[in-house]
């Protein structure tokens, strides 16, 4: 395993944090327009971690669980490690999309645990969703992105150079883009959190610094999967394309909230079963059409 030490990474690593902050208050102020609304400051996210890492937490159900209190940060570090794989490659070696895959995983894993963590009714009916549906959607993803390391012949994301994959793996790219809209919990794919079922699920019982980190860890996994999904769409040898059409994804994932309804959980999770055989089918054609 290679650890880089260019610190022009390291800086742009660490500006990643206030990035994801940036681009949710972006993110909201897109969904505004959108509904003919005037909407908050783009700097609104920066206050609403501010309140939140201030305030004390209060009393929950889950009592003194010290699983309840580390979760969230755990769940905040395995989000945040994603960037140290992609898109700067601060740590790559043969075969690291292995790990890459591991460390996404097992960031959906660890929010599924703050709502058992949470001991509340809600949180666990919302673990519960989310646990049916990474059935589906983990596997979606890890198909789509075998088939793009295999049409690009390389077993490392440092060596990922191919340019304008979309236009080559069209169904590939579908599969990884509603993936990309599950994970963010974007509707027409919310029934995790839907407000007006289970009051934010997983998220009811937190407060204080540990709501801050997962939100935190929210507005990060919007800037990552803008990222991933740009890197694997058109690639990374242009920077201005690369910034222009991660700010595309943006747009994307905000017109997606914006103007889509929430499905139920078994429409979300048939719908699901549908790009899952999607999937599996553009990845046998691919292996086929290699051999």
């Amino acid at each position: 395993m290679v650890l880089e030490k260019n610190i022009l990474d390291w800086i742009m690593f660490v500006s990643i944090l206030p990035l994801s902050l940036l681009a949710e208050g972006i993110r909201r102020k897109l969904i505004a327009r959108m509904q003919n609304r005037i909407g908050p400051p783009i700097i609104q996210p920066f206050y609403d971690i501010m309140k939140l890492w201030q305030k004390r937490r209060s009393d929950s159900l889950a009592g003194n669980n010290p699983l309840f209190q580390l979760i969230p940060f755990l769940y905040f570090l395995a989000t945040f490690s994603l960037f140290l794989f992609l898109p700067f490659h601060i740590i790559h070696f043969e075969y690291d999309f292995i790990l890459f895959i591991y460390v996404l995983v097992l960031s959906g894993a660890l929010y599924v645990i703050a709502g058992f963590a949470s001991n509340s009714p809600l949180g666990t009916l919302g673990s519960m969703r989310d646990l049916t549906l990474m059935v589906c959607y983990e596997a979606i993803l890890t198909i789509s992105l075998f088939t793009f390391f295999v049409v690009a012949d390389t077993t490392s994301l440092v060596n990922f150079n191919e340019k304008w994959m979309v236009l080559r793996l069209p169904i590939a790219s579908l599969c990884l883009f509603v993936t990309a809209l599950v994970e963010m919990r974007i509707t027409p794919f919310d029934t995790v959190e839907a407000e007006t079922e289970v009051m934010g699920s997983v998220e009811t019982e937190y407060s204080g610094r540990s709501l801050a980190f997962l939100e935190l860890s929210k507005y990060l996994k919007l800037v990552f999967f803008a990222f991933l999904t740009t890197t694997f769409f058109v690639g990374t040898s242009n920077a201005i394309i690369f910034l222009l059409i991660s700010l595309i994804m943006l747009f994307l994932f905000a017109f997606s909230q914006a103007t889509t309804c929430r499905y139920r959980m078994d429409q979300t999770f048939s719908l699901l079963m549908v790009f899952l055989a999607l999937a599996v089918m553009e990845f046998i054609r691919i292996k086929y059409i290699i051999w």
